[in-house]
């Protein structure tokens, strides 16, 4: 920087700091004496002030992050004393407002130590939230728990650590998901729904494109199917939702056995007839006495019809 730039630089500091200053003044005197119960100056005053902060802290990114969130927080939590003091509600910009110099000082060293800064300010913050909104209830290590797997996919989500993160990913999630239900209902064991799809995880990044061909994707489709089948029949027995599961599973080796290969059409078929024969028994087993498969059956059959005219015989 030349002598001449740092002399206009210091020159339009100076000048945005006498007249940001007069401006303040001028704002507070028209508030004080207008006879206004509320001080509305610090509005203005608020805008006011990022004229010199951005003369003097332009050229420096993180000084004017802090200034500047500083700033923000302060207009925040003077709004939120004047106006309802008994709610804290300024908690919640200022979390999104803290993001900004937290990205410029730890963003730029890279995703590691950024992610686990993040996930001890969203921890943090929803300790605080939890506290003071609800302190009878403890709802605040869900969310701990949500932002735990960022810094544990950013330590462990590259290819080499990939099958390793699958594996103690699948189990963190599952012993947190089984403390939760024996602590919370310990009646109900829902945790079981998750065995299936947390096994699946480490299962289809050890196959990796095996997954996609049709054998291995009826195998696994298969062994979901019977997995909930079972728990339909012993532990959550009633109405046969199995069979609700078992649609959604069938798509997979649907898909690659069809979708994969070019074979439009014959997905488009199969596709229909199994969705029609899902909403044909979904219409009997809850309403027989209202037949309303035939509306997503009609629509359905648009599916195959606009693949043979527009596809094979366009």
């Amino acid at each position: 920087m030349t002598k001449q730039t740092t002399s206009n630089h210091r020159y339009a500091a100076s000048f945005s700091l006498v007249g940001s200053a007069l401006i303040i003044l001028f704002f507070a005197l028209v508030n004080l004496f207008s006879g206004a119960r509320f001080p509305w100056a610090i509005y203005p005053i608020f805008a006011v002030l990022w004229w010199p902060m951005g003369v003097i802290l332009g050229r420096k990114p993180k000084a004017l992050s802090v200034a500047g969130s500083l700033a923000i927080i302060a207009l925040l939590f003077l709004t939120n004393y004047l106006t309802t003091p008994g709610t804290p509600w300024f908690l919640y910009p200022t979390f999104a407002v803290l993001w900004w110099p937290l990205a410029l000082f730890f963003g730029a060293r890279g995703a590691k130590p950024f992610s686990v800064i993040g996930f001890l300010l969203l921890s943090g913050f929803a300790g605080i939230v939890n506290e003071i909104t609800t302190p009878g209830i403890l709802w605040f290590h869900y969310v701990v728990f949500a932002a735990s797997l960022w810094p544990l996919g950013v330590f462990l989500g590259n290819p080499k650590t990939q099958k390793a993160f699958s594996v103690l990913g699948a189990l963190y999630i599952f012993a947190f998901c089984t403390a939760d239900n024996l602590i919370h209902l310990p009646g109900t064991l829902w945790v079981l729904f998750t065995v299936y799809p947390l096994i699946l995880w480490p299962v289809c990044v050890f196959a990796g494109e095996k997954v996609c061909k049709a054998p291995y994707a009826a195998v696994l489709a298969g062994v979901g199917i019977l997995y909930y089948a079972l728990l339909n029949g012993f532990l959550f027995t009633g109405f046969p939702w199995a069979l609700c599961t078992a649609y959604a599973l069938l798509w997979w080796p649907l898909g690659a056995a069809f979708a994969g290969r070019g074979q439009s059409l014959a997905f488009a078929v199969c596709g229909a007839g199994l969705s029609a024969a899902f909403f044909i028994w979904l219409n009997f087993a809850t309403t027989p006495q209202v037949i309303w498969a035939v509306y997503p059956i009609f629509a359905l059959l648009w599916w195959p019809l606009a693949i043979y005219y527009f596809v094979y015989k366009p």
